[in-house]
């Protein structure tokens, strides 16, 4: 029988315990091929650019070693650019001079990196191509594609050519073929035709190469060079594959003009990773990237509780500035992201969260009470529910799935429909309410990991304000961590932090979220190699995110692929 004093989210909240507990190693494990239980792998993730899922990493594994001598690269799927990416590879085809506010640009959503194109994407890819090659040779622009080339002087079969070359190069990442001018000579031909001009034939070419697959697509067919079955990348497809990974866009002239000089060696590589890391578009990306794994950013506002829709905003920037600082500007560690004292607010926000000696709109650094507040989870871009609850449920799974790769499996249907919820007293906490909800041995085999981390954060209400009681109980955030290297009791969120800011199965779990975005798909058994190289260094640079970065760039992935994925 339903009581009337259970609250609706009390329902789910059964639907997701009933049935869970399947833990144990992930298969995506880094460097032991052996396992004795311990932690599971973290769910997907939205990417880049977009879209994978992270291979945990959690400890409990007896170490086996693996034999990581040869080149050892993973599956490399065919991959779509993102909308975000296709956008900034359009945008890197039209001069800084030229007005491109209204061209129609791709919604700029979390996709991810699949090989299909959906009708309405291909028709909004048609689109921007097709007001791409009228802005590139418009006239009255003052700018056009072919620009160098007097039509008149040197004759339309050089400037064509000249055209083709230089367009196509930069539109397909990689140097032009004879068959690549063969096709274009004719879709020229075409385009000059119908229109009547040489700017015509130009114009086709345009808009036919901005919907080629060689532009979607990141297509990588490798080199001659074979190591078992490792087929070594080019130069170009290397610089492609590292210029989308930490830029979001296409090479740089500099990483295009170093492709030209043939495959990359690891140091170049990373060389060149250092260099594209710093610049300030793109600290913008990893910002982007920890919001979507974490799942960060405004919601619905509740005004009444002071959460309105320019506090959301607000809250948003100061994650952003807060990502950025620590890891660009700060200690640039992963321990720094969870466990910083400081946070960057204005005035307006402040007053949210009640701090004081803040005035003006200008965002400003300022130190908090780390009994209270520490790091990114503690930000109410993070605490900010769903709902007018807490919800400790939706906070401990982002915290057990995200931050230390430990799985919680959702339940099957038919438990689901067995769950019966017991009833609640009216005015109970949250943690009463939850705690009775999942009581039932079926319950606890997965809340018992889940409930105390989420009970750690009840300090923060459903829009992330500190309080000290609810409905007139003072708040008991007292917990156990009883999975990973970072178990133990604590008091609170911050001890909790603490705890897991020092975890070295944390840090794993921050490499396999990093190498999933790095190669455009799940981590896969075969990185096992690749994923125990990072997470050593990971460790040994104290947990420096630049450096695993840097370090990914170097890594097999980066310059092979499989031969046995390859066409014979």
């Amino acid at each position: 029988m339903r009581s009337q004093h259970r609250p609706a989210w009390l329902l789910l909240l059964a639907a997701l315990a009933a049935g869970c507990g399947k833990t144990g190693q992930s298969e995506h494990e880094g460097p032991t091929t052996t396992s004795t239980g311990g932690s599971g792998a973290g769910t997907g993730t939205g990417t880049g650019t977009g879209g994978s899922s992270s291979g945990g990493g959690a400890g409990g594994t007896a170490d086996v070693p693996l034999k990581c001598d040869d080149p050892h690269p993973g599956p490399a799927p065919l991959s779509r650019l993102t909308s975000a990416e296709l956008n900034r590879s359009v945008l890197a085809r039209i001069p800084a001079a030229t007005p491109s506010q209204a061209l129609p640009w791709l919604p700029d959503a979390s996709d991810a990196p699949y090989s299909n194109v959906s009708a309405v994407l291909a028709e909004q890819i048609h689109h921007l191509a097709h007001e791409v090659a009228l802005l590139l040779t418009d006239a009255s622009a003052g700018v056009t594609a072919f620009d160098g080339c007097d039509v008149a002087t040197d004759g339309e079969a050089t400037c064509r050519d000249q055209f083709v070359t230089r367009f196509l190069e930069r539109a397909y990442r990689r140097p032009v073929t004879d068959e690549d001018h063969t096709e274009m000579n004719e879709v020229f031909a075409t385009g000059q035709q119908l229109g009547g001009d040489f700017k015509s034939g130009a114009r086709a070419v345009i808009e036919v190469a901005l919907q080629n697959p060689d532009f979607v697509y990141l297509l990588e067919l490798g080199s001659a060079e074979t190591k078992g079955d490792a087929v070594a990348l080019t130069g170009f497809e290397t610089a492609a594959r590292l210029a989308y990974f930490l830029t979001g866009g296409p090479p740089d002239e500099a990483l295009f003009a170093a492709a030209k000089d043939g495959a990359f060696s690891a140091n170049e590589l990373q060389a060149q990773a250092r260099r594209l890391i710093g610049s300030g578009p793109n600290r913008a990306l990893v910002v982007e990237y920890y919001k979507r794994l974490f799942n960060l950013g405004p919601r619905e506002a509740f005004p009444d509780l002071g959460y309105t829709n320019e506090i959301a905003k607000l809250a948003d920037e100061e994650t952003s500035r807060f990502i950025e600082d620590v890891t660009f500007d700060g200690a640039g560690t992963f321990s720094a992201l969870i466990s910083q004292p400081s946070t960057w607010v204005n005035e307006p926000l402040a007053r949210f969260y009640g701090y004081t000696g803040v005035t003006g709109d200008a965002f400003q650094k300022v130190q908090l009470d780390p009994k209270q507040r520490l790091g990114l989870f503690t930000q109410a871009s993070f605490l900010r529910s769903f709902s007018r609850s807490t919800h400790p449920v939706q906070r401990s799974v982002t915290i057990l799935r995200k931050v230390l790769c430990y799985d919680t499996p959702l339940p099957p249907p038919d438990v689901i429909a067995a769950v019966v919820v017991p009833e609640t007293p009216p005015q109970a906490t949250m943690r009463q309410a939850l705690t009775t909800a999942t009581e039932a041995p079926t319950c606890q085999t997965c809340h018992r990991d889940i409930n105390p981390v989420g009970f750690a954060f009840e300090h923060y209400d459903a829009v992330g304000k500190w309080r000290d009681l609810e409905n007139g109980v003072a708040i008991d955030s007292t917990g156990e961590l009883y999975q990973t290297d970072a178990k133990g009791p604590f008091a609170d969120a911050p001890e909790l932090l603490a705890r897991i800011a020092d975890s070295a199965d944390a840090k794993k779990c921050l490499v396999g979220h990093w190498l999933g975005q790095a190669y455009r798909r799940d981590p896969a058994p075969e990185d096992a190699c690749s994923k125990a190289e990072l997470s050593k260094a990971f460790l040994e640079s104290d947990g420096k995110v630049v450096e695993l970065l840097a370090a990914l760039a170097k890594s097999d992935n980066f310059r092979y692929r499989l031969k046995s994925e390859l066409a014979p």
